[in-house]
């Protein structure tokens, strides 16, 4: 008889609505897989925060769901995450990655993703997850573990410059084939469109709310002339594309053995700015973001690498702002980047 080894991890951090996410140093420190590991909110956001006291929420019911759902697997041990912000996870022997919706709204947007990523398997040469295992009634689904390790600042750096220059080719070459999906596929698996106006509002409102009466004189002006900056960018007429709107280190795999980068989490996607797609590249230096740029085969406008640049600069505000609204994140952590991207970053 097989046994069934619980190894639990409980992490939080914080959702950044800056779209380019923020590290859980716990998941780090234990190698956990973080493509599905999307922070929630604290207790007193009923929005977005699915009971706990349920039993969908226990590693027992999920096991047993799969047991039934899917009699030919087989494991050893698993892997039990909850700290998702729409998803709980199974991962089964570090070989099959389960999840779970939270809500019946997460349900189907799953079903949509799952669907999306099959058109996309056929379209994109990098690695992204094929959902082989779905349940009847679509509350949980599974693939086998796309290979990698996250394709962190500090192992990008150790990369040869062959493999850097490979790295930016593949990524070049997914972005593009993503931006130039049909608008009838983005209709047809039901991608949302991103509210910019609205996203900026909050932010600003927010920022003003909770972050101007402890920051210095210095911060709050630059930060002001940040937002007349952000402001008009964003009243630019860019054309809207499909977007993996997440694309950041925890999301991109290097499989050094096959030298491919494999790509993961598509939670986010959305019918939005094309600049997004290029935020997260920054985390590897801009001339390595440029050289993607210039690799890249969508439709370009002038002031695209200059939007990403900005959606870059407004994440110290999500973190902070976050951490003073009860979110498992610091004050201090977002100060430190406010520090160092608020200053004569262009």
């Amino acid at each position: 008889m097989l046994r069934w080894l619980p190894i639990i991890y409980t992490c939080l951090a914080p959702r950044d609505s800056g779209r380019v996410s923020n590290r859980c140093l716990r998941c780090e420190q234990h190698d956990v897989r973080v493509g599905d590991m999307r922070a929630i909110r604290n207790s007193r956001n009923k929005d977005f925060i699915y009971k706990n006291s349920s039993s969908f929420m226990k590693a027992g019911f999920l096991l047993q769901k799969i047991k039934e759902e899917f009699p030919e697997i087989e494991w050893k041990a698993y892997r039990h995450i909850t700290c998702g912000w729409d998803h709980v996870i199974i991962i089964l022997d570090e070989k099959i990655v389960f999840r779970a919706p939270k809500d019946v709204r997460y349900r189907n947007e799953l079903v949509n993703e799952i669907q999306l990523l099959h058109y996309l398997k056929k379209k994109v040469k990098v690695g992204i997850p094929e959902y082989t295992y779905v349940s009847k009634d679509k509350s949980i689904a599974g693939y086998n573990m796309v290979m990698g390790q996250e394709l962190t600042a500090s192992r990008f750096q150790r990369l040869s410059a062959s493999d850097k220059e490979s790295a930016a080719q593949q990524l070049a070459e997914f972005i593009t084939t993503l931006h130039t999906t049909p608008k009838y596929i983005i209709k047809t698996y039901h991608v949302r469109t991103e509210d910019k106006e609205k996203l900026y509002k909050e932010l600003v409102q927010d920022t003003e709310k909770l972050l101007f009466p402890r920051l210095c004189k210095k911060y709050v002006q630059l930060i002001e002339e940040y937002f007349e900056e952000l402001k008009a960018a964003l009243d630019h007429n860019y054309p809207k594309v499909l977007v993996h709107n997440d694309l950041a280190s925890e999301h991109i795999l290097w499989d050094a053995e096959k030298k491919q980068i494999n790509i993961i989490d598509f939670s986010d996607r959305s019918f939005g700015d094309g600049a997004i797609d290029f935020t997260g590249l920054l985390e590897y230096g801009p001339k390595f973001t440029n050289r993607v740029f210039e690799l890249y085969g969508g439709k370009k406008d002038e002031q695209m690498l200059y939007r990403s640049h900005l959606y870059f600069k407004r994440i110290p505000l999500y973190i902070m702002k976050d951490a003073l609204q009860g979110y498992p994140c610091t004050f201090e952590e977002g100060y430190e980047i406010l520090k160092k991207r608020f200053k004569a970053y262009y």
